[in-house]
């Protein structure tokens, strides 16, 4: 099953791939779809935010609790200043967010079960986000999170505080609902304008 899911990647890539380039992948399609799916829980934080390269932006929030094992995954100070001046970005800013790791050679039997194709394209539209810096993690009290997304969270606070993951999508006009199928049709099309350098 490995070795079909590698070769299969081999063959969509047109070049050899060694055993942790095809993890890479599956982690980073991973990642897609845990971002892809939480997505409907977010807010619009700014509509007139920019992606590194200047790409116009739409800033959506999402709010997770700080547990004490999420904390534990980073060097978070002591001090409630001190953490709100610090920040995560790209790939760590999911794993803090709570973003499952998918790194054994075994999961790379998904991309035989999913299709080594998806892999692929879900893979390349993350790319298309930590290229651009598009994903940040940010430590707040409960007061300090945007006030539209503290009316839809479940809990209402708690002592630890809470991480917020603010994602930017490229685009100026919000959709009528966050779904992960408008995420995908804004990065692919923003994806055929922009040079890339991502997998297809």
């Amino acid at each position: 099953m490995i070795l079909r899911t590698l070769s299969l990647l081999r063959s969509l890539q047109g070049a050899s791939q060694t055993a942790d380039e095809a993890r890479g992948h599956v982690q980073q399609a991973s990642d897609y779809r845990w971002l892809r799916h939480e997505l409907r829980h977010g807010v619009l934080k700014r509509p007139d935010a920019r992606l590194a390269d200047g790409t116009p932006a739409l800033a959506i929030a999402l709010a997770y609790p700080a547990t004490p094992q999420r904390l534990s995954g980073g060097n978070w100070p002591a001090t409630t200043e001190a953490r709100e001046r610090c920040h995560v970005a790209g790939t760590h800013a999911c794993r803090a967010a709570g973003a499952p790791a998918y790194r054994t050679l075994e999961s790379l039997s998904r991309g035989v079960a999913e299709g080594a194709i998806a892999v692929l394209r879900d893979a390349a539209r993350f790319q298309y986000l930590l290229d651009r810096d598009a994903l940040g993690l940010a430590w707040r009290r409960p007061e300090g999170l945007p006030a539209a997304l503290s009316a839809r969270l479940v809990e209402p606070g708690t002592d630890t505080g809470w991480f917020l993951l603010t994602l930017r999508v490229p685009g100026t006009t919000p959709p009528p609902h966050l779904t992960g199928a408008w995420l995908d049709e804004r990065l692919d099309r923003y994806r055929r304008i922009l040079p890339r350098s991502a997998p297809q």
